[in-house]
């Protein structure tokens, strides 16, 4: 058989195929190409925006062990006066008792300055004997 003999084919049309899906449907093809011109115009109307704001650094997950009683204590009066306090979550409320109780003992033992000195990592794990 010789190169000139073979006749190209198409596939065969898919059973049950109706006369009708004989003609293609481009609607898809035209879903993708709105699409793409929309995308187009979008990133086109963000570049000419101002840009964002640098995002401030996300805050450093923590570990501590606190006394039942006192966590218990702790989230009831989170749960309490979260929108008084205008706590946004937890942490929020955590973070504020942690600089509330650093504002105290910086006024009680440092003449209301901040403390100084180089900040290491605490020693890791629980006292031996609470």
């Amino acid at each position: 058989m010789s190169a000139t003999d073979r006749a190209i084919t198409g596939l065969p049309p898919r059973p049950g195929a109706s006369a009708r899906a004989a003609t293609p449907d481009v609607s898809a093809l035209r879903r993708d190409r709105n699409k793409a011109a929309t995308d187009l115009a979008s990133t086109a109307a963000a570049a000419q925006q101002p840009a964002e704001p640098e995002k401030k650094p996300s805050n450093k997950p923590t570990t501590v062990y606190i006394a039942p009683d006192v966590l218990k204590e702790a989230r009831l009066a989170f749960k309490a006066t979260q929108s008084a306090e205008a706590d946004r979550n937890w942490s929020h409320f955590v973070e504020k008792a942690l600089a509330d109780a650093t504002q105290r003992r910086a006024v009680q033992h440092n003449d209301g300055n901040a403390f100084e000195g180089e900040d290491k990592p605490l020693p890791p794990g629980r006292p031996l004997a609470d």
